[in-house]
């Protein structure tokens, strides 16, 4: 079937009270993983493409790949901008056949936050693009100190009446890249947070994140969950494996790298099944 808008997706999840998988792919074993898990789950999927790929032609080329097999798949799937952090991406992303973008303007002063957000949210609904923002931030890494960047519930309001998104990514204690020790989640922020933005909320930093606390946060409004970390690492640790095996033979890449594809759909399939609270 033709890809569909976040907004789409992020309806079903609300209806269901359940959260959306959102994977970042970088290879077709990344790309195939993913739509073959949500595929056999028979669940709506978010495949992402990181901002860094639209610095060369990778975005444009895995776009390709990503519209090819959703024809062919039975279930809907969403396109992403993951993390961009420029108009110019943006309107790449939209050239490329995305149906969602987000933009990431957390780094900077609310005001400007908001300013640049809403000329996204102006370009892509002109388009029927879904755009998704962050307020607060979620740290490049653990060890930070979390507590100054979290998100503020009376501004995420504030925030998503201004802009009109479709999807607000919140800071809440979760970090992008490998933990040096378990996250702790504000849940009661989450709450307050969930009880004044109408807008479905996105939590980042996913990988690695206990699944008893993921599975509050969607409880609490979390409709959409971010992994990346846990899945490129699977697959680097598997093809540390198949290097081993394959030394100093003959091996056809297809060979070579079909554990890793495996590895990679099992993951994205048990985070599936949790996110829809089937565990």
């Amino acid at each position: 079937m033709p890809l569909v808008k976040l907004s789409e997706v992020l309806a079903i999840a609300e209806q269901k009270g359940i959260a959306i998988g959102a994977f970042n792919i970088g290879n077709y074993e990344s790309c195939k993983a993913v739509f073959d898990a949500a595929g056999e789950l028979g669940i709506p999927v978010i495949v992402q493409i990181f901002n860094r790929l639209f610095n060369d032609s990778k975005a444009k080329e895995l776009s390709f790949l990503v519209k090819g097999m959703a024809a062919g798949a039975g279930i809907p799937v969403v396109l992403h901008l993951d993390h961009g952090r420029t108009i110019e991406q943006v309107e790449k992303a939209i050239s490329y056949g995305f149906t969602s973008v987000m933009i990431d303007g957390s780094e900077l002063p609310f005001e400007e936050n908001v300013k640049l957000t809403k000329k996204v949210v102006s370009i892509a609904h002109k388009e029927n693009v879904s755009v998704e923002a962050e307020l607060g931030h979620v740290l490049s890494k653990d060890g930070e100190n979390k507590a100054s960047f979290l998100t503020i519930p009376a501004e995420a309001k504030q925030f998503a009446n201004e802009t009109s998104v479709d999807a607000l990514a919140v800071a809440i204690g979760t970090a992008h890249g490998h933990y040096k020790e378990i996250p702790v989640l504000d849940i009661e922020r989450l709450k307050r947070i969930h009880s004044v933005v109408d807008v479905p909320l996105v939590l980042h930093g996913g990988s690695d994140t206990p699944m008893d606390d993921v599975q509050k946060t969607i409880r609490l409004g979390i409709r959409k969950i971010n992994i990346a970390t846990e899945l490129h690492q699977v697959s680097l640790d598997e093809l540390l494996v198949q290097a081993g095996l394959h030394r100093g033979k003959f091996s056809p890449i297809d060979v070579f790298m079909h554990p890793v594809y495996e590895k990679m759909k099992e993951l994205v399939k048990e985070k599936m099944e949790s996110f829809a609270l089937r565990k």
